[in-house]
């Protein structure tokens, strides 16, 4: 019987650590290697309260189960966030801004959950990822909520228990759809940064919205969800105003991939900009 306590005890980091969230509403640089939290314009629902910020990426902080909301046992009665929608006081670290039709950048910690043949780790798997924004000004019941208005679909990472579904090369190929964008993996399983995109649907109705992540990593666990809000501006300009009135850069989110010229997964040197007069 102490056997089988104490293999069970070596068991549950590993099952712990087989959770996310989303760290940052408005990140600078989309499938980027290493975070930063100074590239964070937004941030969720009381991430002052669990420390997202200064913590160590990949740490949720806070009490109990932290930052961390699965909708455990009965996901259609689960609340869908894990704190109730109060603007007032939810917002020490600031709110995002969106403008119709911009591409967002989201960060999360990876914790364990990707695959990549060069630290050896394939077969976890990736179900779901899916981005939400809420109708009206108060918070769904649960995640089968018709207030629940899906505006996209981040699509699922590659992942097979057997070498002939994918080979080595697409599972070590970023950047990828999906959870596990995350390209640091390996020197860090527990706490390296995964990114995600999603655009900002051009009919969406300007003002406050509630957003809301939702990650389904295998069909036998239950999602895991986020939320969060955003003023959304009908163009740019009117985004750019805000954010500047707000103390924040209007500087336009970058890609990793295409300021960096990359070989076997080494930076080589930055990629310089074409001159569009020149260029013709």
């Amino acid at each position: 019987m102490k056997l089988f306590v104490a293999l069970l005890a070596v068991g549950l980091p590993a099952l712990a650590a087989a959770h996310s969230w989303i760290v940052c509403t408005d990140y600078l640089e989309n499938n980027g290697w290493y975070w930063d939290a100074a590239k964070c314009r937004a941030w969720p629902r009381n991430a002052e309260k669990y420390n997202l910020r200064d913590r160590q990426f990949g740490t949720a902080g806070g009490d109990a189960n932290g930052f961390v909301h699965r909708l455990d046992d009965h996901p259609e009665l689960t609340p869908l966030c894990n704190d109730p929608r109060d603007d007032a006081t939810s917002y020490e670290l600031p709110m995002a801004a969106y403008y119709l039709g911009q591409k967002v950048v989201l960060t999360h910690p990876i914790n364990n959950h990707a695959n990549d043949p060069r630290c050896d780790i394939r077969g976890r798997a990736d179900t779901q990822n899916l981005m939400f924004v809420v109708d009206g000004d108060e918070d769904p019941c649960c995640i089968n909520s018709t207030k629940l208005i899906q505006i996209m679909d981040m699509g699922v990472s590659p992942y097979g228990w057997y070498s002939d579904q994918f080979s080595e090369e697409v599972l070590r190929t970023y950047p990828k759809v999906g959870f596990q964008n995350a390209p640091k993996f390996c020197e860090d399983p527990e706490d390296a940064m995964g990114t995600y995109n999603f655009t900002i649907p051009m009919d969406l109705k300007p003002g406050r919205n509630t957003f809301v992540w939702k990650w389904i990593r295998n069909p036998a666990v239950n999602p895991f969800t986020t939320c969060w809000e955003a003023d959304v501006f009908a163009t740019k300009a009117e985004r750019d105003a805000h954010y500047l009135a707000t103390g924040r850069t209007t500087e336009d989110m970058w890609d990793f991939y295409q300021v960096n010229n990359i070989v076997d997964g080494v930076i080589m040197d930055p990629i310089d900009p074409v001159d569009p007069i020149i260029s013709g």
